[in-house]
């Protein structure tokens, strides 16, 4: 039996639903599905919507933006010379520098540039390990970090808000031992005096006692 025979004792409604699986000529018939599948495919100011929302999601990255938790302070020394006043503070201190990281020469190592970033980490066993008692997740964020970075030839200063992290983790009942040890990273960011740097981000407040972890 041929097509025109089939279709004709199928009726006219089978010949529509046929449309679309024969040749081009069936694929252009005005009625049933082929017409209702026009409206499935995203319009093109539908795309440039999906496009831009894309867009605003990504706008939080870049160099220079800080997240929440982070203090940040801007001095009038260099890297180097900023990571040498670091390291004399707390060798002048109850803290120990437990390990510097140089990501600049790390990034030279494999052929790429990086501006002066300096990383050192400095700890007191008796400040922090109250706080891992009482949260031990807390010691993904322990011992302490100074950032030492260069942006566009400014030196700054980064460190994490101590109690930021008590939130972060949980941690209560331990205002004072935070507060002393914000007190304690905010001078070595700025220096003894305080009067080295501007900080800008979540402050910190002081305290009389100058231990950190």
């Amino acid at each position: 039996m041929d097509r025109r025979t089939l279709l004709a004792l199928l009726g006219t409604s089978a010949a529509a639903g046929l449309a679309g699986c024969g040749g081009p000529e069936d694929q252009a018939s005005p009625t049933g599905s082929p017409t209702d599948q026009e409206d499935t495919p995203m319009t093109q100011d539908e795309t440039a919507t999906t496009e831009e929302e894309q867009t605003t999601e990504d706008d939080g990255a870049g160099e220079g933006q800080m997240d929440d938790g982070l203090v940040t302070v801007t001095v009038d020394q260099s890297v180097d010379a900023t990571v040498q006043r670091i390291q004399r503070d707390v060798e002048n201190s109850d803290m120990t520098i437990l390990a510097t990281v140089d990501h600049a020469q790390n990034a030279a190592s494999v052929d790429r540039d990086l501006p002066p970033t300096r990383l050192v980490m400095v700890g007191n066993p008796e400040v922090g390990t109250p706080l891992m008692q009482a949260s031990r997740s807390v010691a993904i964020d322990l011992p302490q970090k100074l950032l030492v970075w260069d942006d566009n030839g400014q030196t700054m200063v980064t460190y994490n808000d101590p109690q930021y992290l008590a939130r972060r983790h949980g941690i209560e009942g331990e205002n004072e031992r935070l507060n002393a040890i914000g007190s304690a990273l905010r001078d070595l960011a700025t220096g003894s005096d305080r009067q080295e740097g501007t900080a800008t981000g979540t402050p910190t407040p002081t305290a009389t006692t100058t231990d950190g972890s």
